[in-house]
């Protein structure tokens, strides 16, 4: 993985895009000051997640945008785009190039990108933080930097290697569990008391919750009693609206069938008055009227052929004797019809008149039907306003006396509301005052439960120091113990002379270093002055010596050493050797010395008083002044002296031989009084004497004895055992002391203990009660405010109500006078006497019409005929007198009319009879009309009684619905008043209450089906469950919930508590898990820095030697690291000590160190040689060339060496408008 890529666009001073393309070996971006290199690593940084303003260089993160010349103006947005080649998958994203860019607006927006998709901060730097680039961009190297490392405490140092091992994130989680753990403890503590607390809330509660579930349970009887009471009730309204739906349904189609029949009625009679006025009656009359016309006129042309003919048939003498037709006759014919055309007027006025009298007579027929309908829906009108307005008054009462009883409950509620707040209150009041007074107290527990805790820590202190101390000493005793025991193992182990000991010989006291006691120091000498003989036996005289020896030889228990203890008469007599030998041969087998016995064998002390004064100033001492022993002994030891070391003896040595040379040779007694026996022991002068020093070296005048590694002699053995046994005996008496002291102080942190139990739980149950108080207190602020509240909403509530009382008062007074004034306005009067006069006269009308129009038609008729007699007559006349002008013509012609009358008078009786067969039919046709006509009027009649018969059924029958519509509004009223009962006092819907609670729905009882309902019973059920409910008295309503509530409550915080101590165990292990992991990581990554900067050192201070520690290696996770550096040629290892080139140098040692240890992609270096000289700055190039071949450099730099080893070359500069300009060259390596 390597960088591929930079874009800056409006970043400090890039106020143009500038792309930097990134070698994948080293990258130099070079530059005058100021230029703006360095804002290329603030760019790098900045987009991969900077958020600190100070390592930005800014004093706000505003400043990162460009903010203009005097010759360019400020840009609203900063973007940087990173792209990162990621083709062997380091970053884990399924992308082989990662493009990261941040955008930051000048409003304070910001935005970043990963590939162009929207992300958060924390995904950019959880990405980057899983291939070794963390928060803290150990990975960008600057002068900052490098003073951070050389400022840096241990710790600090350690936060460097925890970066680049990755240990940051796993610290972050440590100490995000750990705050976990705080805050748990805290809820822990909480939970505990909230859990004690509400144990005690349950039973006092658990008894008002019986009391309450009691009264649940008489409350549950009287609901379902109230409920069934209820049900019945509604049972029986809606049956009785149904059955009154059913009569108003019945009366309703009772109504339409009747309404039906009346308007068939009135069809029927509208029909017959259409048929009437139709022209039937009158075609018939202008038929029967035609044909009689008609027969008129053809028996007149009958009569008239006949003339004709006869006329004809005579006509010469007829002529000849006069005209047929005179203008006479024309004249009478015109009066005639002028006098009956006058007829015809006033028959047309006469039917004219008959029409409007119809006219007249069917309009005030018509108005009084409609007056009868006006005066009918009046009446109807009058009877429904009357019957709404009674609605209206008894819904207006009801609504009345249901606000007036919900005034009545508010103000109850409202008095009960202001009894409880004052209540509350007061038990605010009073609680907060002793809230307070409580405040004061639980300074002097604190107090107390502080010093009762500061006994027990200075008890149990005491008690570590008495069991450190007991301990001490009890290893010590075992040591004494074992040490006692082995010197008596070795002292017991069986030879000639613990054999000789033990065999009980007469005379024979022991061994010599059984008896002999030595000063402390000089155990050693001694043994090296007796030599052999310490481990000898000691006998009372030469006889018990030989005896001894004897006995030694008779048992074979090989050599052995014998020393008298006093002189005797024996002592020349048994051939003692020399009593002067040395010390040291031992090359007799019995050792002598002529001793004065103080009589109770016990051996006297050679003091020495006679020589020592003469090596006082040497520093010897005798040998006897520092034994207690028999003289024996003492005699032995008379030649010997005592020097503290070589150099003492070497010293005193010249004294010595001065003195023995000084002497005439003879034999000289020196009485001594020792201070620990009283015995005499003789010394020769002339004797040769022996020094011997502390450590057991023996210097005689010709012979040196000493060294290292001699045997350790019994008497050293002895010494040593008894100085054991009486350390022992010390040492348990110490341990006996430390035990008693141990076990009286552990009496005293008993005590303390208590007394800490004693003020920690007083403590606890001042903050149990102070909690519960502070609860308490809360619960009542919180009730107080409620009430309050309750309160307020009640008054408001009240007035509501007051108003809603007045507003339904005012609405049924309002509705009792509308109803008053209803009613006493007088019902309309229904009148239909006038309509039988009306409906005759309207028949006589049409009679009369009817007559009028006959006799206009035959009239009209008669004038017809009588015109068209004129007419003929005028013609008649013209043709006679045309007839006398042409009598030839119309002899011709009178022969064809002759013809024509004849014809005529042979074929129209036939016509004649023809026709008066029609007239006979029409007549009979008008006859039938006329007669239907009378069946008309005699039905319409009858239909005329019908229908006022039928009026008068629907009349009733309306009244009849109005009835039951006032009676099912009346049960509607109830109902819609029982259901809103049902509602507010169950809470159940009607269809509910009649499924659960019905009549037909049996009673639960102690039987297996249960009991009938019983109306009676369920009201003597709910009064005998009201009384108890009401001898119960007051009952908290909210116990039982609250109970339940409580327990449940209880319940959840004890799975809770058990749930957060697992919870904080499961913590406990992930940070023990965490630990162990931050071990290892920062174990591994602390040995291989440690020997990268081994490596490293070497190269930048040649010569030199540095290396890297641990403060406290016994604790891996807090330890610091120390840097030791010792320049070659200087004797300093610190590094403030170093000059300031030394010290970038061993900054950079350090970082190369790390970042060979755990390598990152990249590095960013930021002028870190820049007070580098040539040599040094060799020196990390030639590092830089061993980094790169892991890692990705870019180096800002100043330094031509640097330059020389890039692969790409920027430069940077800055133009005259402010704005940095890049230029870039890929450096080309020549072959």
């Amino acid at each position: 993985m390597h960088l591929k890529s930079l874009t800056l666009k409006g970043f400090k001073s890039f106020a143009q895009p500038t792309t930097f393309a990134f070698e994948t070996g080293v990258t130099c971006v070079v530059g005058p000051n100021g230029s703006g290199k360095s804002n290329v690593v603030d760019a790098l940084a900045w987009v991969m997640g900077e958020q600190g303003v100070k390592t930005l260089r800014g004093g706000k993160m505003e400043d990162v945008i460009f903010a203009g010349t005097s010759t360019r103006g400020p840009l609203g947005r900063a973007e940087v785009v990173l792209t990162i080649d990621n083709a062997d998958g380091a970053l884990p994203i399924d992308y082989s190039e990662v493009t990261i860019s941040r955008t930051l607006f000048r409003n304070g927006g910001s935005e970043y990108a990963i590939n162009g998709d929207q992300c958060r901060l924390l995904d950019v730097q959880e990405l980057l933080s899983d291939s070794g680039l963390g928060r803290e961009m150990h990975v960008i190297v600057g002068q900052g930097q490098l003073d951070a490392v050389l400022h840096a405490t241990p710790e600090g140092r350690r936060g460097f290697i925890e970066e680049a091992a990755g240990i940051l994130k796993h610290r972050r989680r440590k100490e995000k569990t750990e705050r976990k753990l705080e805050a748990m403890q805290a809820n822990l503590t909480r939970l505990s008391d909230l859990a004690g607390e509400l144990r005690r809330q349950l039973k006092p509660l658990g008894r008002q919750a019986e009391v309450a579930k009691e009264a649940q349970t008489i409350a549950s009887v009287v609901r379902d009693a109230r409920a069934r009471l209820l049900a019945d009730e509604v049972v029986a309204l809606r049956t009785a609206l149904d059955d009154h739906s059913r009569t108003e349904n019945e009366r309703r189609t009772e109504r339409i069938v009747l309404q039906e029949r009346l308007e068939q009625n009135q069809l029927r009679i509208n029909r017959i008055l259409e048929a009437q006025d139709g022209d039937a009656v009158d075609l018939a009359r202008r038929t029967a009227f035609g044909l009689e016309s008609v027969q008129e006129r053809l028996r007149g042309l009958y009569t008239l052929a006949n003339q004709r003919l006869a006329l004809l048939g005579t006509e010469p003498a007829e002529r000849a004797s006069g005209p047929g037709v005179t203008p006479s006759m024309v004249a009478d014919s015109r009066e005639e019809a002028e006098r009956l055309a006058g007829g015809v007027v006033a028959a047309e006025a006469a039917w004219l008149t008959g029409q409007q009298l119809t006219r007249a007579a069917r309009q005030a027929l018509d108005d009084a039907d409609e007056q009868i309908a006006a005066q009918s829906a009046l009446v109807s009108r009058h009877d429904l306003e009357i019957s709404k307005l009674a609605g209206q008054l008894e819904s207006a009462n009801s609504r009345l006396a249901a606000v007036r009883g919900e005034d009545l409950r508010q103000a109850n509620a409202l008095d009960a509301a202001a009894l409880r707040r004052e209540r509350l209150q007061i038990e605010f009041v009073e609680l907060e005052a002793s809230a307070a007074l409580a405040d004061a107290g639980e300074t002097d527990l604190d107090e107390a439960y502080e010093f009762a805790q500061a006994a027990v820590f200075e008890a149990e202190a005491e008690i570590e120091r008495l069991r450190d101390a007991l301990h001490g000493h009890e290893r010590e005793r075992d040591a004494l113990a074992g040490k006692a025991s082995a010197l008596s193992m070795a002292l017991g182990q069986k030879d000639g002379s613990s054999e000789l000991a033990a065999a009980g010989v007469a005379g024979v006291r022991g061994l010599v270093a059984d008896h002999v006691q030595v000063e402390p120091g000089f155990e050693v000498a001694i043994a090296a002055a007796l030599g052999s003989l310490a481990d000898g036996v000691l006998a009372e005289t030469a006889g018990d010596a030989f005896a001894a020896l004897a006995r030694a030889r008779d048992g074979d228990m090989g050599r052995v050493e014998v020393i008298v203890a006093r002189g005797g008469a024996d002592a020349d007599a048994g051939g003692l050797a020399d009593a002067g030998g040395s010390a040291g041969a031992g090359g007799g087998a019995v050792h002598g010395a002529a001793a004065a016995s103080d009589g109770d064998g016990r051996g006297s002390r050679r003091s020495g008083t006679g020589g020592a004064p003469q090596f006082a100033g040497v520093g010897l001492r005798f040998a006897g002044e520092v034994v207690t022993a028999p003289g024996g002994v003492h005699a032995l030891l008379a030649a010997t002296l005592i020097a503290d070391d070589l150099d003492a003896a070497r010293d005193a040595w010249p004294s010595i031989r001065s003195l023995q040379q000084g002497e005439t040779g003879e034999a000289a007694a020196t009485p001594s009084t020792g201070a620990k026996g009283e015995a005499e022991s003789v010394a020769h002068p002339a004797m040769p004497l022996t020094v011997i020093t502390k450590a057991g070296d023996v210097l005689t005048e010709f012979v040196l004895r000493g060294g290292s590694g001699a045997k350790r002699s019994r008497l050293e053995l002895v010494a040593e055992r008894d100085s054991a046994a009486a350390r022992l005996e010390t040492v348990t008496a110490e341990i006996d002391r430390a035990k008693f002291a141990l076990a009286e102080q552990r009496g005293i942190l008993q005590n303390a203990k208590q007394q800490s139990q004693a003020a920690l739980a007083a403590l606890r149950e001042f903050d149990s009660r102070l909690a519960a108080q502070t609860e308490r207190l809360s619960r009542l602020k919180a009730q107080v405010d409620a009430s309050r509240g309750e309160y307020e909403r009640l008054e408001r509530s009240r007035a509501l109500a007051g108003e809603t009382v007045a507003t339904a008062l005012a609405a049924a007074d309002k509705a009792r006078a509308e109803l008053e004034a209803a009613r006493s306005r007088p019902r309309p009067i229904l009148d239909v006497s006038s309509r039988d006069d009306l409906l005759g006269a309207l028949e006589r009308a049409r009679e009369g019409e009817l007559d009028a129009r006959l006799q206009l038609e035959t009239v009209r008729e008669r004038v017809r005929a009588e015109q068209a007699r004129v007419l003929d007559l005028e013609r008649q006349l013209v043709a006679e007198r045309a007839a006398a002008e042409e009598a030839a013509r119309r002899e011709v012609l009178r022969r064809r009319q002759v013809d024509r009358a004849t014809a005529v008078t042979s074929s129209l009786p036939d016509v004649l009879d023809s026709v008066d067969r029609s007239v006979a039919a029409a007549r009979l046709e008008l006859a039938q009309r006329e007669a239907e006509r009378a069946e008309q009027n005699a039905e319409l009649g009858e239909l005329r009684r019908e229908e006022g018969g039928l009026r008068d059924r629907l009349q009733g029958i309306t009244e009849n619905v109005h009835g039951l519509e006032l009676q099912i509004y009346e049960k509607k009223l109830h109902l819609s008043s029982v259901l809103e009962r049902v509602g507010s006092e169950l809470g159940l819907v009607e269809d509910d209450l009649v499924a659960e609670y019905g009549p037909d729905q049996l009673i639960p009882d102690d039987g297996p089906t249960g009991i009938p309902f019983e109306r009676e019973a369920q009201k003597r059920r709910l009064a005998k469950a009201e009384r108890m409910l009401a001898e119960l008295g007051r009952v908290n309503p909210l116990a039982l919930e609250e109970f339940e509530a409580l327990e449940q409550r209880h319940r959840f915080l004890t799975e809770q508590l058990t749930d957060l101590t697992n919870t904080r165990k499961d913590l406990l292990t992930i940070i023990d898990e965490i630990d162990d992991k931050m071990k290892f990581i920062f174990e591994s990554a602390f040995l291989d820095t440690q020997n990268a900067f081994a490596e490293v050192f070497p190269v930048l201070f040649p010569g030199g030697t540095g290396s890297i520690s641990l403060t406290n290696p016994d604790d891996l996770l807090t330890t610091g690291v120390e840097v030791s550096v010792k320049p070659a040629g200087k004797k300093i290892e610190r590094l403030s000590l170093l000059s300031g080139g030394e010290r970038s140098l061993a900054a950079v040692a350090l970082l190369i160190a790390i970042f060979k240890a755990r390598p990152s992609p990249f590095y960013i270096m930021d002028e870190v040689e820049a007070a580098l000289d040539d040599a040094n700055l060799g020196r990390l190039l030639t590092i830089f060339q061993d980094l790169r071949k892991t890692s990705q450099l870019i180096v800002i730099t100043h330094q031509k060496r640097t330059m020389e080893i890039a692969d790409a070359l920027y430069g940077v500069s800055m133009r005259q408008d402010g704005v940095s300009a890049v230029i870039g060259q890929r450096v080309e390596v020549a072959s």
